[in-house]
């Protein structure tokens, strides 16, 4: 595992999530939702290169998250399955 590509990604996940919530905060809803999608892209394909080794080059969150392979973000998925159909 390529330990700065994994903090380089996690660092511009927690980015994406500030940047969302501070788009948020001044109305600026489409923009919130297009980086909180690339705060959820980065995290989720940094989980992965920590747990699997490696990430596959795609924007799809449900593939993501599938391929993560964790009972949680499973459950999420299935529970607001509506939430990322919509952001993604």
């Amino acid at each position: 595992m390529s330990v700065d590509l994994y903090e380089i990604l996690k660092e511009r996940s927690k980015y994406f999530y500030k940047e969302s919530m501070n788009d948020s905060k001044n109305k600026r809803y489409d923009i919130a939702l297009f980086h909180l999608e690339q705060a959820l892209q980065l995290g989720l394909k940094a989980y992965l290169l920590k747990n699997k080794g490696d990430f596959p080059r795609t924007h799809s969150l449900r593939d993501l998250i599938e391929l993560a392979d964790n009972e949680c973000l499973k459950k999420i998925i299935q529970r607001k399955w509506y939430i990322i159909r919509f952001i993604n």
